[in-house]
């Protein structure tokens, strides 16, 4: 077998229903699955940017690999000679070196519900789901007194995560939080603001959580929760050493990866903050495809005992 060599494979996956976000309405997305011979073994990974993510596009990744000439340890030179570039590239080469340890995850995580489109109905269906935290996505047309209502019908018991992917104006912002300060089962307004609003400096940060600016240099000195998107976030280590020092509370979210990255993201997730509920419920999404594997519902748990090798072969 040659030592160190690289083979991808590049998915489309066609959401059942449009995924509507702050950043605008997603139809389907590509994904890059890379399998490495590295010590004998084959390690997996996947490279999964996502809209509005200060990252690289699929096509640059595979310019980089070939660039290579599909060589693992090429491709290392590549990246440490471009500090700070092809994060998802990065993350994905970390899961193919750690593949051994990853896909013997088999721990459990608690997730919270995503509730897509976000009304009275759908929240009431993730309820009966059994996920007791709930996360909706909002936009700068979302009527915050009709949000009101369709929480007096959920029990007190109920936690909300709002999500406005960076779509809404600083004034919107604290209509938002003046309404969060009220509803007490709402934690937090995840990234209200654009990437590099100078309105994140005076906005209160037990109330505010932080989702792409996490990429970027001043998110590392937030002192809210932090939403950590793990496929993009570049090398794991520097990931998994990065939250020993960061007091913070950290919450791992998918980007609708295929079950390659999900057993990734759970492993990172379980190695930082196991006791949080995290954001993976992005499961059953898709038009049959055949690419995701793990189980549904409030408790994900990984696949310690999955064929991997006739995993890939299956989908090519």
């Amino acid at each position: 077998m040659d030592e160190g060599k690289i083979e991808f494979l590049r998915v489309n996956r066609h959401f059942r229903n449009p995924m509507v976000t702050g950043q605008g309405t997603v139809l389907s997305i590509d994904r890059l699955l890379l399998r490495c011979y590295l010590k004998g073994k084959w390690g997996y990974g996947e490279v999964a940017p996502w809209l509005g993510f200060n990252t690289e596009s699929i096509d640059e990744a595979i310019r980089a690999i070939e660039q290579s000439s599909h060589r693992y340890s090429t491709l290392l030179e590549i990246l440490h000679d471009s500090l700070g570039t092809l994060p998802c590239l990065r993350a994905a080469l970390f899961s193919c070196s750690h593949w051994e340890i990853i896909s013997a995850f088999k721990g459990e995580l608690s997730s919270a519900g995503l509730v897509t489109p976000f009304h009275a109905t759908t929240l009431q269906t993730k309820w009966t789901e059994g996920f007791t935290t709930l996360k909706g996505k909002i936009t700068p047309h979302t009527d915050i007194a009709e949000v009101r209502s369709w929480l007096t019908d959920l029990p007190a018991s109920a936690k909300i995560r709002l999500d406005a992917n960076g779509s809404l104006n600083i004034e919107q912002t604290y209509r938002w939080l003046d309404f969060i300060q009220n509803e007490k089962r709402v934690e937090f307004l995840e990234q209200p603001l654009p990437v590099h609003h100078e309105g994140y400096l005076h906005l209160p940060h037990d109330k505010v959580a932080l989702d792409e600016s996490f990429l970027t240099p001043g998110a590392l000195s937030w002192k809210g929760v932090l939403i950590v998107k793990p496929l993009l976030a570049g090398d794991g280590l520097a990931l998994l050493k990065w939250g020993q020092s960061h007091r913070g509370k950290r919450i791992y979210s998918s980007v609708f990866e295929t079950a390659i990255g999900r057993q990734t993201a759970l492993w990172l997730a379980a190695q930082d903050s196991p006791a949080t509920v995290h954001g993976f419920d992005t499961l059953g999404r898709f038009q049959a495809d055949r690419l995701d594997r793990h189980s549904r519902g409030p408790k994900t748990m990984g696949l310690p005992h999955f064929d991997w090798n006739l995993f890939w072969h299956e989908i090519k």
